[in-house]
């Protein structure tokens, strides 16, 4: 059976995580941010959190970044 990359993604980091742990995971996570921030905010996190807060409440995809921020309902 053919998986799709989204799910490939997911097991794979689901073996990162079982492999490392959650103080690895919270490591690259925290790394992933900054290197984001630097990259496309020119280091204001404050701009890229907001950015993050309005495509979450408009439930939009990031274009810059190509991935889809999702608003989480409960």
């Amino acid at each position: 059976m053919k998986r799709t990359a989204a799910e490939r993604g997911r097991m794979g980091g689901t073996a990162t995580a079982t492999r490392h742990g959650t103080v690895h995971m919270e490591a690259i996570g925290r790394a992933g941010f900054w290197a984001t921030v630097e990259r496309h905010y020119g280091g204001d996190h404050q701009l890229y959190m907001q950015a993050l807060r309005d495509r979450q409440a408009k439930g939009q995809p990031d274009p810059a970044l190509g991935c889809q921020v999702k608003r989480v309902t409960n």
